[in-house]
């Protein structure tokens, strides 16, 4: 199955993020202190029902380090949305 891998500069920080499959989004996140490979077995399997995105947080795996300022998780990923164009998704984490 085809995946987008790129950069999206949002947010005042830089995320790396994959792309796969086709039909309702669905958002894979992380757990701390780990990275996108974390959902390496489940990523091609959702692919074949969902457009796959999961990405890494600020500060882990090929995604930018914080630089001190304070920001949010979650205005981070709203921030990732809203650049990829994609309005409603659900959320496995």
């Amino acid at each position: 199955m085809p995946t987008h891998t790129g950069f999206a500069d949002v947010n005042g920080t830089r995320l790396y993020y994959e792309l796969a499959g086709a039909g309702h989004p669905l958002v894979l996140i992380h757990g701390f202190t780990l990275d996108t490979r974390m959902w390496d077995d489940q990523f091609a399997v959702f692919a074949q029902e969902y457009q796959m995105l999961r990405y890494d947080l600020r500060g882990f795996g090929k995604s930018a380090l914080p630089t001190g300022g304070s920001y949010a998780h979650t205005d981070d990923l709203k921030a990732l949305l809203d650049s990829l164009h994609i309005a409603h998704a659900s959320f496995l984490g």
